[in-house]
């Protein structure tokens, strides 16, 4: 019956083709290109029987070779779709590591669909290695359909341990991409393998060792040609460094790995030279391992220089890799696998897409996505769409080149819970935008990372690498923890806090430039704004409010436009702090200056400081450290106030002893009081103090008490 389906096919297509020449004789309006296009891919449907596959879980052996000659002759046979109908096909556990016949091996230009309740499990065995899927080198154009692979996780025998790995049986792995170019995984569930559910690699092509034997002191000069120079080496001829092997008609790629006697921290400079010898180009400062410099067309060797003192013991390894490319990972679920959900270990131009990765945990890392090359590059991976639920780690971005990550849900119930991590190993362009973080944080290691957009609720955010640009966000009972690089720039935050942790924002010691950032907080008394700060460092239009008035200490910097209602402030270091155009508002106190931590140097202007009760203990404004203090042009009210302190106030209570107040300017303010309250105090600043300059302010219902050497020219007192 099958017989006839297949040569009604062909006389039908055949009838089709003749009808076609015949009208093409009377009319151009009919084109042989439409018949194609309306013609179906034909799919094959494995027959169970014929091949000898089993679908109720048995004749693993069996099964696995009938799938695997099937789907070789249904290539050769002009198949473009392969499948697998309903059941359970246990996948063979083989008899040794990485066992090529106990894995299905796919085809190139062929699509692999598995029915909805097709189940590929993987029999249970003691192999630290293995796959239910292999997609190999040589494989294009394929896509893998729906259907689930599961991996023998709950079955598995850990005891064992290869002759050539750890012991630790992480690399049991649902489907594996090695070297594949234009591949599609769309549909599929893979869970509970010992490894990772999905693993995308590359391969070794060719290479060669640099030794000693090929090696000579000295480098080349901007025109390739050899000169000397001291604390460098290079090759000296072309025994290792010739592009003879024909993959390198299809692989225009090097990299330099496992350097042995090369000074620590340094990098390779290529020069490639035409068959005669002559010049083509430099490629220099190529990092080990996940640098990769690129073979110009007409290049027939290279030399290569190293940095180190002498050629004794070097050895470097030369490699040619083919990496995964144009590979999709889309609409899956993959889950409760051991080490990864995900892993990108040699690939470019990944697409990861509106899957779910949850559950990961066994053995390290325990990431939902892992970019983490080691040898081969990894770059330009697009992670967008998907849900990451209680993965130990969601993303972990350690090595590679080129990532974005948008538009994703990132959930996790546990304690420290590690969302997107971005090592300072990964290069090029790191882009967070757009993301929910619930119980997951985000950590920048990385360079010009840009973060944008995104909602955080209970989590940290820690922003730990040069130039990076975080803006545009949400946070929720959050912390986040920035200047601990240089030229670090946030803006348009809006945070919101109820004291669930210690600290809502960490400033380092490196200058941040902070804008538009609104905190609203309820901290019960944990800490609200933390760190040094840098005297370079600018805050522009930062609102901070704290129901609880705990207060809080406030970073080095300059503060423009900013305003707080947060209980009383505190400078306690050393360092130039600048608040211009500010308002403070408290019932009790203001502003707290002293030298616990060194002498600062603060400058208040064009403010407006207001206590809305009674002053608190010591003064609205109390400096009893500084190197220097000026309050200027601003006004500073408690009109409400009755108590015994006064509005400002400097030096400290108890008997004379000698300043640490060195310089004071208080200049063109208004300051306003209830009744007979001081203004401003200076009669206990210190033994030593110098004349400090309080001169043309506005006193309303304030009066002075200063020294008689204060310089206190025109001050008027008014009621009012």
């Amino acid at each position: 019956m099958k017989k006839w389906i297949i040569i009604s096919a062909v006389l039908v297509s055949m009838i089709g083709v003749v009808f076609l020449v015949n009208t093409a004789f009377k009319t151009t309006a009919v084109l042989m290109p439409d018949t194609k296009s309306t013609m179906k891919t034909p799919v094959y449907e494995l027959d169970l029987s014929r091949w000898g596959v089993h679908n109720d879980g048995t004749h693993p052996l069996e099964t696995t070779k009938g799938i695997n000659s099937a789907l070789v002759w249904a290539k050769e046979q002009g198949y473009k779709t392969f499948n697998i109908p309903d059941g359970t096909y246990l996948i063979a556990k083989g008899t040794k590591q990485r066992d090529s016949e106990s894995r299905i091996n796919m085809v190139s230009d062929m699509d692999l669909h598995l029915n909805e309740k097709t189940i590929l499990q993987k029999e249970a065995n003691e192999f630290e290695i293995y796959s239910v899927l292999y997609i190999g080198p040589d494989v294009k154009n394929v896509t893998i359909k729906g259907g689930t692979f599961l991996g023998d996780r709950n079955h598995h025998d850990y005891s064992k341990k290869g002759p050539d790995t750890g012991g630790t049986h992480e690399w049991g792995n649902g489907i594996e991409i090695i070297g594949a170019e234009n591949v599609v995984i769309d549909g599929v569930n893979t869970k509970e393998f010992t490894g990772d559910g999905i693993f995308v690699s590359g391969t070794n092509v060719t290479g060669s060792t640099i030794e000693e034997t090929s090696l000579e002191l000295g480098d080349f000069n901007e025109k390739g040609q050899p000169v000397k120079a001291e604390g460098k080496i290079r090759t000296k001829n072309r025994e290792v460094t010739h592009f003879e092997d024909p993959a390198y008609e299809t692989f225009k790629n090097i990299h330099f790995w496992l350097p042995e006697g090369i000074t620590d921290g340094s990098k390779v400079d290529v020069y490639y030279y035409r068959k005669d010898g002559s010049f083509i180009k430099a490629d220099k400062q190529i990092k080990f391992y996940s640098g990769e410099s690129i073979i110009p067309n007409e290049a027939d060797f290279f030399h290569a220089v190293f940095e180190a003192p002498s050629i004794k013991k070097v050895k470097v390894n030369r490699m040619t890799v083919d990496v995964s490319k144009n590979v999709t990972i889309m609409n899956s679920d993959i889950g409760y696998n051991r080490r990864q959900g995900i892993s990108l270990v040699g690939s470019d131009g990944v697409q990861i897409i509106n899957n779910h990765i949850h559950h990961t945990n066994g053995t390290a890392p325990q990431s939902g996505i892992d970019i983490e090359p080691g040898f081969f590059p990894g770059k330009n991976t697009i992670i967008t769409g998907n849900t990451f639920t209680d993965n130990k780690i969601q993303i972990v971005l350690a090595y590679g080149e080129n990532v974005t990550i948008e538009d994703n849900q990132f959930e996790q119930n546990m304690e420290e819970g590690i969302g997107v991590h971005a090592h300072k190993g990964f290069r090029g362009e790191v882009v967070v935008n757009n993301n929910n973080f619930i119980g997951s944080g985000l950590t920048l290691y990385a360079e010009n990372a840009k973060a944008d957009g995104n909602q955080f609720k209970n989590g940290r955010v820690k922003l730990l690498g040069k130039n990076i640009i975080f803006s545009n966000s949400l946070l929720v009972d959050v912390s986040l923890s920035a200047g601990n690089e240089v030229d670090q720039k946030i803006s348009n935050l809006s945070i919101e806090h109820n004291g669930v942790q210690p600290g809502i924002l960490y400033i380092g010691d490196q200058a941040v430039d902070l804008k538009d950032v609104e905190i609203k907080a309820k901290t019960k008394g944990k800490g609200l704004i933390l760190g040094t700060g840098n005297s370079q460092s600018v805050y522009e239009r930062l609102t901070v409010i704290d129901s609880d008035r705990q207060g809080t200490i406030l970073p080095a910097g300059t503060y423009n436009q900013c305003s707080f209602e947060a209980g009383g402030l505190e400078i306690n270091r050393v360092g130039t702090y600048v608040l211009d155009d500010c308002i403070l508002k408290d019932k009790e106190n203001l502003l707290t200056i002293n030298s616990i931590y060194g002498k600062p140097n603060v400058s208040v202007k064009n403010s407006k400081l207001e206590i809305t009760e009674n002053i608190g203990y010591g003064a609205a404004v109390y400096v009893s450290g500084s190197k220097n203090f000026e309050l200027l042009d601003s006004i500073v009210s408690a009109k409400s106030s009755v108590s015994k302190f006064p509005l400002i106030k400097i030096g400290p209570y108890g008997k004379p002893k000698p300043t640490d107040v060195f310089g004071v300017k208080i200049i063109g303010n208004d300051l306003y009081t209830k009744s007979s309250v001081i203004g401003v105090d200076t009669s206990n600043a210190g033994t030593n103090a110098p004349a400090y300059q309080v001169q043309d302010n506005k006193l309303y219902n304030a009066k002075l008490k200063l020294t008689s050497k204060d310089i206190k020219n025109n001050n008027k007192t008014m009621q009012k």
